[in-house]
């Protein structure tokens, strides 16, 4: 009987161990972190408009980043990076996150940029 406890306490240090290290290493947040307003460049330019142009452009390109890293679609980091882009930009970060993993997956190069879904989207 004292074997089994002992075999059951290293397996429960183990599974905890596990956790731990899982916790740990998990990114919160996806690899973009905080999105960056920008500056206007122009003098026509508004802060807001040239932050939600900024804003669409990581999230398609933080969805086309995570299509190449041989990510389903039903998973948690693809639901995550489109929720969060959808509950910040609205349809349009949810819009750019799709445009963005379909045009890593349909490998069309003329898709395969911010720019030219904007201009397409536009």
């Amino acid at each position: 009987m004292k074997i089994e406890a002992i075999f059951g306490g290293v397996l429960a240090l183990f599974v905890l161990a596990v956790a731990v290290y899982a916790l740990v290493s998990t990114q919160i947040g996806g690899p973009g972190g905080v999105i960056d307003p920008g500056t206007p460049v122009g003098p026509g330019d508004s802060y807001d408009q040239i932050a939600e142009e900024d804003a669409v452009c990581q999230c398609f390109n933080e969805a086309f980043k995570l299509a190449g890293s041989n990510v389903a679609v039903t998973s948690s980091q693809y639901r995550t990076g489109f929720e969060q882009c959808r509950a910040i930009l609205g349809v349009n970060g949810g819009d750019a996150w799709t445009a963005g993993w379909n045009a890593r997956l349909s490998a069309k190069p003329y898709e395969a940029s911010c720019r030219s879904y904007s201009r397409r989207a536009a």
